[in-house]
């Protein structure tokens, strides 16, 4: 059915559902997984004009998301191997996670993704946003959403 399967985290306890039921998943089916996180780039507002920014502040910053992001991924490919399925990682910058989302998929030719929803509702919902909304706009490949 499936064959390849990105798997999007951002480290929180509902993407960690996901994970986990995405990885049964893919295990049942037999595909191979690509774990991915996007790293957003520090936004402007934080060093721009009219703001005093140490560049290795900014360096600083930018090392540790990257660094968070790799661990989560890492955590990620821990539970793959566990759980017998076929496992590459992903971190990269996008401009938005979900614009990073649904190019990595159509890059990597995956023919799944499979994310969780937070399940924000009203105001909240709008005011927010919601990535899984939009990768389910943007994507060409089909999303399955875990709730």
């Amino acid at each position: 059915m499936f064959k390849h399967i990105l798997i999007p985290t951002d480290g929180s306890p509902v993407s960690a559902k996901a994970v986990k039921a995405g990885l049964e998943f893919a295990k049942q089916s037999g595909a191979k997984v690509t774990g991915y996180y996007a790293v957003e780039p520090l936004p402007t507002h934080l060093y721009g004009e009219g703001y005093i920014a140490d560049r290795q502040l900014i360096t600083e910053f930018e090392k540790r998301h990257r660094s968070n992001a790799r661990k989560h991924v890492a955590a990620l490919a821990r539970q793959a191997h566990k759980a017998g399925v076929r496992f590459q990682s992903l971190v990269q910058t996008a401009r938005t996670p979900y614009e990073g989302i649904v190019e990595a998929a159509q890059k990597r030719n995956c023919d799944l993704i499979l994310m969780a929803s937070n399940g924000r509702r009203g105001l909240a919902r709008i005011t927010l946003g919601s990535v899984t909304d939009k990768v389910i706009q943007l994507s060409k490949v089909p999303v399955l959403v875990y709730r």
